[in-house]
Formats: C-alpha cells, structure tokens, sequence
C-alpha cells in the first residue's frame, strides 16, 4: 500500500513537506504544493484516515458492500453483522452498489483509509482491485468467489452451495413430473448467477431432458424483474408447467405475473425460489425455495473480520449446504 514515504520520494520533497499539504497545517509553496499534490495522483496514495481516527478516539468502522440493501436477504445479512460488531464496538458503514462495477470500485477507493474491514458481496472486482485500494485491509466475501481468486492472504470467505442448491430445486420439479422447466436468471456474468445457472443445466442433464434456451431469462434480482421475467415465459407456446427463479424477489414477482395472467399456482405452473427470506413462507401460496441461511453467514462474516482485525493471520474459509424447503407452491403438473 502506498505510503507518505512514497509519495515524499516521488515528489523530492520531506515527508513532513507532505502531511503539511495532506493536512494544511504550515504554508507550502504552490511549486511544492503542484508536485506532491500530483505524486499523490500518480501513485493513487490515500491517507490513513483510520489512524487518525483512532488517535482521536473515535469509533472503529467496519464496511458491509452488498448489491442491494432492500433485497431482504441482505438486510438479514446486515443485521447479523451489526448484531456482531456491536460487541466489539463497532460501527458498520452499509454500501448498496445496485450490481455496479463502478460503485464497487468508487467504494473501495472512498472507504480505503477509514475502515479497519470489509464485508464485500462482489460481482465484478476482483482481488487486484481490493489489494489496489484496501492494501492489507483484511476482507471477508460473502457468497462465491470472484473468478479471479489471485492472491487471497486478506481475504476470507463464507459461503453457500449456490450450484448445489439450484441443482436440488430443479431436481425437485423433475420428480414431481415437470418437463418444460423455465428459468429466471439473475444478472449474467455474476458468480452467483452462474453458479445457479450452472446446477439448473445439470439438473436438466442429468436427467436426460433438452435444454430449452427460449425458457431462460436474463433479469435482475428484483420484484419487477421476476414479474416481467415470468409474463415472458408464459407467452412462450407452449408455456412451461414449472419455473425456477434464481431468488425468493425475483419469484415473488413471478407469483404476482402468474395471478395477474390467471394462472393457478402450483395447478397450471410451479414456482421455486431460492434464500428462503422471511416473506417466502408468508406467501400465497406459500413459497418451495432453496434455504441459504442469511443470518448464520452475515454473522460467521463479521465473527472472521473481527478475528482478522484482532490479528489472525490465516485466511479461513467457512461453506454452508443449501436445503429444499418444500412449501405449496410447486405440485405435479396437470395430466400427471
């Protein structure tokens, strides 16, 4: 990680030379100013605003980055971080990035230097962008690796069997009869999406059965999305008589498009999620899902960035099965 050091050797001047400019604490002539103000630039150096922080007092800060803070898998996640953080003090920073590769990497630039860890649900960075701007900050993924694992020494990871699960929801619509089997994706190119892509293929495999690529949209893990996502589908000819959604919001969409085009759920087609947040049993009817449990990994994540930070050296990793849950959504279909 860069340092004032640096930067004082890159613009030949005194470190002392560069905390003035950093903190206009003693006049700097506007030659000197130019040419560590553009060192700065050049090495991308961040001041350590934690350490000045702490010196003063103040209350250490923890930062959870997660796609969409109103998805209620990662409000769940949320709470059990900050259940955990309380014990020790403290404060967590919730950063929502909407999917974005350029907001994760304005976060990571924005929070560098103030937080002591980060909680971080990635869809596009990978470990050159975190070593980039976090240095030696430890970091702690929650759900899939990134494609790209590199250099992990920072890094911990707890996770679910994302492929795992979505091969388990599918083969639960296979034995029930189901044939034409659609699928709403989640974002492409994410790793939790492909992950749940990948076990809906190999369902289908397995199986023997055709992969019908008409029956598989594309979407983002909305409400909405689910809802536009499910309307397409069942304009399909013929329409599929089982869907699986790649989360509970995508499929509580799915649900709503279903009554809003008359269709009877489960009678004229099935519908399975995955997370089993709290709504999903709550439903009409209630929703079959893969169960990923968010508060056990919201809480195992901030238990592992609490014993980096406290000095732990090793990175761990902690891996949680998914499980069918079989509520009154999914049922033969008709003629079966």
């Amino acid at each position: 990680m860069t340092t004032m050091r640096d930067v004082a050797e890159r613009a030949g001047v005194s470190v002392a030379t560069v905390s003035h400019v950093i903190n206009d604490t003693q006049y700097v002539s506007p030659e000197l100013r130019e040419r560590v103000l553009n060192a700065i630039e050049t090495l991308d150096y961040r001041p350590n605003k934690l350490a000045r922080a702490l010196s003063k007092k103040a209350i250490p800060l923890v930062a959870l980055i997660v796609p969409d803070i109103s998805n209620p898998y990662w409000s769940i996640v949320a709470r059990a971080v900050q259940d955990v953080t309380d014990g020790y003090r403290f404060s967590v920073i919730v950063c929502s990035t909407d999917g974005l590769f350029e907001r994760e990497v304005r976060f990571l630039q924005s929070l560098a230097g103030w937080v002591s860890g980060v909680i971080f649900h990635p869809y596009h960075v990978t470990h050159e962008h975190t070593n980039r701007h976090l240095g030696k900050v430890p970091v702690v993924i929650v759900g899939e690796f990134l494609s790209d694992e590199g250099d992990l020494v920072n890094w911990d990871h707890v996770g679910g069997d994302n492929q795992g699960g979505a091969r388990q929801a599918v083969e639960h619509l296979i034995d029930l009869g189901h044939r034409r089997i659609g699928f709403i994706q989640g974002p492409a190119d994410t790793p939790t999406s492909e992950r749940r892509l990948a076990g809906f293929q190999q369902a289908l495999e397995l199986a023997g059965l055709v992969i019908d690529e008409r029956l598989l949209m594309v979407v983002d893990y909305t409400r909405e999305a689910g809802r536009q996502g499910m309307a397409a589908l069942l304009e399909a000819e013929p329409p599929p008589t089982a869907v699986f959604c790649a989360n509970d919001v995508i499929a509580l969409g799915a649900l709503e498009a279903a009554k809003e085009c008359g269709c009877d759920v489960p009678g004229d087609v099935s519908i399975v999620g995955f997370d089993d947040i709290d709504e999903a049993v709550h439903t009409s009817p209630p929703l079959t899902t893969i169960r990923q449990p968010p508060r056990r990994l919201g809480k195992a994540a901030a238990e592992m960035l609490m014993e980096r930070i406290e000095g732990r050296d090793e990175p761990r990793r902690i891996f949680y099965d998914s499980s069918l849950i079989v509520r009154e959504s999914t049922a033969p279909p008709r003629g079966e």
